[in-house]
């Protein structure tokens, strides 16, 4: 690839502020105000796991190589953020679009079939975030009878990110839902 067709493709990429920042301007003011807190807050939560993680990781392999001998907990714990980490990113991937979707299908089809079918794929997660939330609830149960050997710390801490991160899919997936649904009423006002 060359440098100019990289530039061009790069050029059409939305960044992460300006994509979130279209979606916070198309939204009721109270559920910005709320939507913004929940956003800044998993930002926040991914950046100190992502450093901890890079740390843990680092202090491992320096304690490995030049010192011969590798710490007990870093593994555990290394485990445990990046569950955390994935799990709360998920939906930050979902509102700016990253996860696969069927845009090639979406985009090929005329407005009315194109809202049905990505209304269809909206339910579809939707059913499947709230079964992942209901069956990381059950999880949590045995979990907590359980700890983690090395770093002595219930397993609960770790199954928690599963309903924590499923319960923020099923609320970005909404709010994506409510933003279409707004779109889609105001095409239809501008149309008439």
């Amino acid at each position: 690839m060359s440098n100019d067709e990289a530039e061009s493709w790069d050029s059409d990429e939305k960044t992460w502020d300006k994509h979130i920042n279209e979606q916070f301007v198309a939204m009721h003011p109270a559920l910005y105000r709320i939507d913004y807190i929940v956003i800044k807050a998993t930002e926040w939560i991914l950046v100190a796991a992502g450093v901890l993680f890079t740390f843990l990781i680092s202090y491992d392999v320096v304690s490995r190589y030049v010192f011969g001998s590798s710490s007990f907990f870093v593994s555990a714990g290394a485990k445990f953020l990046l569950l955390w980490f994935f799990l709360l990113g998920a939906g930050l991937a979902l509102r700016q679009g990253s996860h696969v979707g069927f845009e090639l299908l979406v985009n090929n089809l005329k407005p009315g079939p194109a809202r049905i079918v990505k209304l269809v794929g909206q339910v579809l997660s939707l059913v499947f975030f709230v079964e992942m939330l209901w069956s990381g609830l059950v999880s949590l149960g045995p979990a907590a009878k359980q700890t983690d050997p090395a770093l002595n710390l219930s397993l609960l801490w770790g199954f928690l990110a599963i309903p924590v991160g499923f319960a923020l899919l099923i609320y970005h997936m909404l709010v994506l839902m409510a933003l279409d649904r707004r779109a889609a009423a105001s095409a239809g006002r501008a149309a008439s």
